[in-house]
């Protein structure tokens, strides 16, 4: 059985996603060498976060079950804490209404990104694929 295409959008955007994430990351570290240290750990779990996601989802793109499982988590962790932080900026922080109205795509995109790897990695198609790959390929990194 081939890959169902819902598994193909939802690693795409994953890797997209904390690839991103990364790169806005390494931005700000750029931008503010004198406190790159003290950002570093501050940032290291975003990192983790977005490394984790990246790799599980392509060794479950390969057809690692277990990587599949990873991946849905570390999606959901990644995409959740945004969620989060964008409804709470939302609802609690006094920012200025110019400001507020780029949290509400914020938080519609992170609520499609949960949904949409709850759809690819949790579907009949997807297990299907999963149950047809060899044993071997399933033990995961």
């Amino acid at each position: 059985m081939s890959r169902p295409k819902r598994l193909w959008v939802a690693v795409l955007v994953n890797v997209v996603a904390g690839v991103l994430t990364l790169a806005a990351l390494g931005f700000l570290l750029a931008k503010s060498l004198p406190l790159a240290g003290t950002l570093i750990l501050w940032f290291a779990p975003t990192v983790l976060i977005c490394g984790v996601l990246i790799v599980s989802s392509i060794f479950a793109f390969r057809g690692h079950a277990r990587s599949r499982w990873i991946a849905l988590g570390t999606a959901i962790l990644l995409f959740g804490i945004h969620l989060i932080q964008s409804l709470w900026l939302y609802y609690h922080a006094a920012l200025p209404p110019e400001e507020l109205a780029s949290l509400a795509p914020s938080a519609e995109r992170n609520s499609l990104g949960i949904v949409l790897n709850l759809w690819a990695f949790l579907s009949d198609k997807t297990d299907a694929f999963f149950d047809e790959v060899p044993n071997d390929r399933s033990r995961g990194p």
